[in-house]
This record gives C-alpha cells, sequence and structure tokens, in this order.
C-alpha cells in the first residue's frame, strides 16, 4: 500500500513502454466497462501547440461556467499537474486512494505511467462530475493512451517532424499517426495548412463520415508584451503573450469553440475574449524576470524553434540564448534557425536520460559550450546586452523554471 503521492509516483515513472500500442490497455479499460465513454470530451492532437490549445479551451469553457478537467504532458512543476479540474491540480490524498485501490489491476495488465496516467484521470473526472474534459495527447494520436475516449470535436494543431522513430519519417506518415484520433461522425478541427497534411486528413474524414473545419489566418495582428487580432467575426482579442505562435492556437480553440457552439453547448462571446486574455501558460515564452529580461520557452523540436525563431525576429535588441535538448532532437537545424537570430547562443546539458551532451550538440556551430546549465544561465545573465531566452526540451524548462522559483522570481 501507497502512504503518500511521493511513493505512487516514483512508483508508475519506473513502468515504461512496453510497445508503442493500445491493445494492452484498451484490455484493461474494457474490463471496466469502459468509463471513459461518460465523459464529454475534446481530443487535441499535434506536432506544437497542442498544449496551449488545450488552455485556451480550457480557460474558454471555465470562464462560460463550466466544471473542465484537462489531461496534459508533460508537466512542469509536479506530476499532479497532467490531471487539473478548473486548472487546479488532483490532490495527494486522491492521487494515493486511486493507486491503492487499482494497483493490483495495473499490474496485471502491465500498465505503463501514462497508462496509468490517464486511467487515473477519467476515473478522477466522472467521481467529480467534470461538464467538459480536453484530452492531449501525449505522442502520435493513433496509438496514444489517450484514444481510447469518444470525444465531441477532435482536434489537430499543426504537423511537423518530431518522433519519428515512432510516427513515421515522411510528414504523410506523421498525418497520418495524427488523424488516427478521428472517430466515426466526430468532426475535425485544424490550423494545418499543408497540402499533403489536409490530403491525409480529407481522407480520414471521409472514411469516418465526418467534416473538416479549416483554422482561418487571423487578421489585424499587433505585436507588443500582448498581442491583438481578429478572427472572422470576433474583432480585437486580446492574448497576454507576446509569443506570435499562439495566435494560431488561440484561433484553434475559436474555432472549436464555434463549433461546440454550432452543437447547442452554450458559451457567450465574452467567455471567449474574456477566456483567451486571462490563459496564461507556463514555460511557452513565459517572462520570468524583468531586468534582465528573461523568457523561458519549451520549444522542443524543429517545428516549435521555427516558430519561436518567428517571434525573436521582432525584437529590436540583442538575444543572449541558453539551449538544451533531448537526444532524439533534430539539433543540428534547431541551432542554425537560434544562430540566426542569437547574439550568443550557449548550448548546455541537463541531467535527464535523454538530455543531449552539450559537446555533441555544439557540433562544430559559433556557440559557447558551457555543461552546467545554472552556470550557463548565470553566464547568459552576467553577458547579455538586451535579453536572455532560454530554450529547449520542456523537461529542462520544468528544471529552469524551478530553478528560478527557488530564486524568487516566480510564484
Amino acid at each position: 500500500m501507497f502512504s503518500n503521492s511521493q511513493e505512487v509516483i516514483e512508483y508508475i515513472t519506473k513502468r515504461t513502454r512496453r510497445d508503442y500500442g493500445l491493445s494492452e490497455f484498451k484490455g484493461f479499460m474494457m474490463e471496466l466497462n469502459n468509463p471513459q465513454y461518460q465523459l464529454k470530451c475534446i481530443h487535441v492532437a499535434g506536432t506544437n501547440g497542442k498544449g496551449s490549445t488545450t488552455n485556451y479551451l480550457r480557460s474558454i469553457l471555465q470562464t462560460a461556467g463550466y466544471k473542465v478537467g484537462s489531461f496534459t504532458s508533460p508537466h512542469l512543476e509536479s506530476h499532479h499537474d497532467r490531471i487539473r479540474i478548473n486548472d487546479v491540480p488532483i490532490s495527494d490524498e486522491t492521487l494515493v486512494g486511486y493507486a491503492n485501490k487499482y494497483v493490483n489491476k495495473w499490474n496485471k495488465h502491465g500498465l505503463t505511467m501514462f497508462e496509468i496516467d490517464m486511467f487515473i484521470s477519467v476515473m478522477y473526472f466522472i467521481e467529480e462530475k467534470v461538464d467538459f474534459v480536453i484530452y492531449e495527447v501525449g505522442l502520435g494520436g493513433e496509438k496514444d493512451a489517450t484514444n481510447i475516449i469518444k470525444p465531441l470535436v477532435s482536434v489537430i494543431t499543426s504537423i511537423g517532424y518530431d518522433h519519428m522513430q515512432y510516427l513515421g519519417n515522411s510528414i504523410e506518415e506523421i498525418a497520418g499517426a495524427k488523424a488516427g484520433i478521428i472517430k466515426e461522425k466526430t468532426p475535425l478541427v485544424t490550423a494545418e495548412d499543408k497540402a499533403n497534411c489536409l490530403a491525409v486528413f480529407k481522407e480520414v474524414c471521409k472514411t469516418n463520415e465526418t467534416e473538416m473545419f479549416l483554422v482561418c489566418p487571423a487578421t489585424s495582428i499587433h505585436v507588443n508584451d500582448k498581442i491583438r487580432f481578429d478572427y472572422k467575426n470576433l474583432k480585437n482579442i486580446e492574448i497576454q503573450t507576446g509569443a506570435l505562435y499562439q495566435v494560431s492556437n488561440a484561433c484553434t480553440a475559436i474555432e472549436t469553440i464555434l463549433y461546440l457552439q454550432s452543437i447547442g453547448i452554450v458559451i457567450s462571446e465574452e467567455s471567449i475574449y474574456s477566456g483567451l486574455y486571462n490563459t496564461l501558460w507556463k514555460g511557452r515564452y513565459e517572462k520570468v524576470m524583468n531586468d534582465p529580461l528573461v523568457y523561458l520557452d519549451g520549444a522542443h523540436n524543429e517545428h516549435g524553434i521555427k516558430a519561436l525563431v518567428e517571434t525573436l525576429e521582432l525584437k529590436k535588441v540583442p538575444i543572449t540564448i541558453v539551449f538544451a535538448a533531448l537526444k532524439d532532437k533534430e539539433t543540428s537545424k534547431m541551432i542554425q534557425m537560434l544562430l540566426e537570430v542569437a547574439n550568443e547562443l550557449v548550448v548546455t546539458q541537463f541531467d535527464f536520460y535523454r538530455a543531449k551532451r552539450a559537446i555533441e550538440l555544439a557540433e562544430d556551430y559559433p556557440v559557447t559550450i558551457i555543461d552546467d546549465w545554472k552556470e550557463a544561465i548565470s553566464h547568459a545573465l552576467k553577458n547579455n546586452q538586451g535579453m536572455v531566452l532560454v530554450t529547449g526540451s520542456l523537461y529542462f524548462i520544468s528544471d529552469v523554471r524551478l530553478y528560478f522559483k527557488e530564486m524568487g522570481y516566480l510564484e
């Protein structure tokens, strides 16, 4: 029996993937009569932006007066953050209670950590009688543990090259894996605009006898510390970020809300405006210091770095960048893009079994190599002439964010 949540987390994090598939987990849920079907869900997939889109949707629905569950990964501060109701993480007591009740069944089916998290979220959201749940896909779509739900609508933010060892080496194969969340007669909302990806989605939608709604480009975009834009008939929408890439995520959330309105779910225009404005997403172009100016951004793949660089190109000050990444990422291309906007690029490493060593990241590029990431940040703070950006793996950003919190710069 577990006596505290730390014991539970240590236990489940050791449960690594058997293979990349859903058969065992589906069998486990079937034994329990598929409780997940009791939930009204929105399913969000994509290479980048799915966490932010999930958060925008959560905030809008919560502002509209609904009790909203959300399931996201990875976490930035605590494992509990993955499972939230109205943005409040699951409690220690609740986590321990589910673990003690179901651990023998988890062992019987050999469930992985992510499957256990998913299962706990289902039971918790049912018990707490939430109105809606937004499930963010962990990896891919078709074979992801979240893909046991029957959503009201499926959302795919965008497609880029990531996790190719699981999803395929071509953009079409990756699109096909993510399109696996599309269910029969369940519409798709997507911000993707590449013709080859849309062709894949269109074919899957046709097979599932459902519609595909395309997110339109925002108009009248004004960027500063906050961003203002128009979307369809909604004018002067404001979001509290300077990250240009969040406009697409906000628009994706709006388009999804417009669909929910069309099927009779009551969400006022004011809830859309207020929900978007009041959304803050930790670790996504998050300002953590003012003097010097320091931002954290979990741009952890080529697609994310490209979107981040578009925002950095708008800055009129020299930028010192601290970067760390995982071994399985296309880091050469990421570094090339960062060098285009960096006054100095510092590569570093962090204590995680999948982290890439700083010397390997550096290759032959004109970068500063500092193995200890705290020393790397200290160097950047002392030597910057404008702003400091810390970016790369979300696992890295989690460590860095905790470091700034301990220094008293974050609540």
